[in-house]
């Protein structure tokens, strides 16, 4: 039943120059149960941390980042909520911000992904509406922008010429319309091919961050609502890599073809199951993503080796001193980063000073307390930068 289901995800492949949409065949698909836990624990992982205290100008001031991306000495943060490109280097100090809010040259209504080409220096950030993308130098300057006929709630970049992007409902851009999925582009914007990977027609297709992409291995990881993660390569080449079984959390097939408009849909929102990920982020065998669980963000972490996966609302961390969140990004170095803002560092004070005395506990957090204390006094938000240990890294599935 499970080879049935995935199976007529993957539907009609166009195959054109450029960047191609051949399905590999890799034969059968991993497999993921999931389970619940206390919490999950990153620090098996890590093999050391260290933190970077971001420079606090007014023209630095961020809401809530869903994406973090450092090359080289550049550190550059996406905010969908302002709509907005924030760039630090790696010591904390504030280089530019690009919000080009309009209807102009190089303007844009909104902000929905964001990547990076680090051979050519080149940011790349994508406008779901109207549809564009612009290109940056790694000083900030826009070097060009042009308009696509799709655009992607997520995108990212495949190669040398190739860009995928995603949708989980119809695109329509006022003349035809492509079924939800993945759809390729070449880099000036023109349209490859389409419907790679089915998305879903219903409302669970995600959670606040809607990001579904992740740059891995020269190509791709795609987290589809569909309880699937597939690998797309670096010409477009697609597979699925793993099915995340969630036993009776699964969503149920009934619910997935209510629409927001349907009578039925309260039905679908007053129930305990799966209903919505994002947020990928992959290393080694591990992959790592938020869901939606009764109501609330959990955190979910499958390890492709082992073929075992737990989710929980907490993140600890057993063998390092700072206490980890949930990252939004990881770097060219290997290591994972998440970041602490300022009403996040202002909470987790709260919380410390209601909290019991505990030696085991004051031991792990006593880094951190010092952290805090300095980042409120100066009023500073806070990147961790989270070392993977290699073997993790180079660990096969």
């Amino acid at each position: 039943m499970k080879t049935l289901i995935i199976n007529s995800l993957l539907i009609g492949i166009i195959i054109l120059s450029g960047c191609t949409s051949k399905r590999k065949d890799t034969g059968s698909i991993k497999t993921v149960k999931f389970e619940s836990a206390d919490a999950i624990d990153l620090g098996q992982f890590i093999e050391r941390v260290h933190l970077v205290q971001l420079e606090n100008r007014p023209e630095s001031a961020f809401i809530e980042i869903y994406k973090v991306i450092v090359v080289g000495e550049n550190i550059f943060m996406l905010d969908k909520r302002l709509e907005a490109v924030f760039c630090f280097d790696t010591t904390g100090k504030f280089k530019y911000r690009i919000q080009r809010i309009g209807r102009g040259p190089g303007e844009y209504k909104e902000l929905d992904a964001m990547w990076v080409k680090p051979a050519e220096k080149e940011l790349w950030l994508q406008s779901f509406w109207p549809s564009r993308i612009m290109v940056y130098n790694f000083d900030g300057r826009l070097l060009r922008d042009f308009p696509i006929r799709w655009s992607g709630k997520d995108m990212i970049g495949l190669g040398d010429n190739c860009i995928a992007g995603f949708n989980t409902t119809n695109s329509n851009d006022g003349i035809d319309s492509i079924p939800g999925g993945v759809f390729l582009l070449n880099e000036k914007g023109k349209l490859k091919s389409q419907s790679l990977i089915a998305g879903n027609n219903f409302p669970f297709w995600g959670v606040n961050y809607q990001r579904y992409f992740e740059e891995f291995e020269n190509g791709a990881l795609l987290l589809n609502q569909s309880d699937t993660i597939y690998r797309i390569n670096e010409s477009g080449e697609s597979s699925p890599e793993v099915f995340l079984d969630w036993g009776k959390l699964k969503y149920p097939e009934k619910f997935k073809v209510i629409g927001f408009d349907s009578p039925l849909y309260q039905e679908t929102k007053d129930v305990n199951y799966i209903s919505g990920k994002d947020q990928l982020i992959a290393f080694g065998p591990i992959r790592l993503f938020r869901i939606i669980l009764d109501h609330h963000m959990e955190l979910a972490m499958a390890n492709l080796s082992t073929g075992e996966g737990s989710f929980s609302d907490q993140f600890n961390s057993s063998n390092v001193k700072v206490p980890l969140l949930y990252p939004l990004g990881k770097s060219d170095k290997g290591e994972l980063i998440g970041i602490y803002d300022i009403d996040l560092l202002m909470a987790y004070r709260d919380s410390r000073s209601s909290q019991p005395k505990d030696p085991k506990a004051d031991e792990l957090y006593q880094v951190m307390d010092s952290i805090v204390k300095s980042a409120l006094a100066q009023d500073r938000p806070v990147l961790w930068f989270a070392k993977i240990k290699n073997e993790w890294l180079s660990k096969s599935l």
